[in-house]
């Protein structure tokens, strides 16, 4: 397979690979060492976990990797019917890259024999922009800068509570004696 350049301002790019090998092989594979370090032997550059994805497609049964794609990703629909039937009809392992593999600069990839990049699809972008909040409330700080006092209760009021209280006792004391 030929060199694949990731540039580092590419966002939303999510590569397929199909990964050429027995499901027996790639099972001893992964037992045998990370998924990391499988996937950095097939593409041939180091990649973190959040960077790419590696499973069975046997995993996706009632979904198929069509459905995920535009499911679990939100791939555009009518790029995923292009590609619809070559995707699902694909077994084994795949291998998903996704363009943050270049978030620390421009990547060249150098992929094993065993992987063929069966297609490469945008995650679509927002369709509108939220407009900023103006309000007074939403600037920072904008809060209650202390607490409230408590109205009502204070110790001399507290002192002839008490006072009422015991004298109330002492009478109640004194009538059924």
């Amino acid at each position: 397979m030929p060199v694949i350049e990731i540039s580092g301002d590419e966002q939303g790019v999510i590569r397929v690979f199909a990964i050429s090998r027995p499901m027996a092989d790639m099972a001893r594979a992964l037992k045998q060492q990370p998924k990391k370090a499988l996937a950095a032997t097939l593409l041939g550059h180091p990649v973190e976990d959040d960077d790419f994805e590696l499973f069975a497609v046997s995993d996706l049964t009632g979904v198929g990797l069509s459905g995920y794609l535009s499911e679990g990703y939100d791939v555009d629909r009518t790029a995923i019917r292009k590609d619809h039937t070559r995707l699902d009809a694909l077994d084994g392992y795949v291998l998903l890259l996704f363009s943050r593999v270049g978030k620390t600069g421009t990547v060249t990839l150098a992929p094993a024999p065993q992987l063929t990049l069966i297609g490469t699809y945008a995650e679509p972008k927002a369709l509108h922009a939220a407009a900023p909040i103006i309000a007074d409330a939403a600037k920072p700080y904008s809060g209650a800068n202390s607490l409230p006092r408590e109205t009502g209760r204070t110790r001399v009021g507290s002192a002839l509570t008490g006072v009422a209280v015991l004298l109330s006792l002492l009478l109640i004391w004194w009538i059924l004696r």
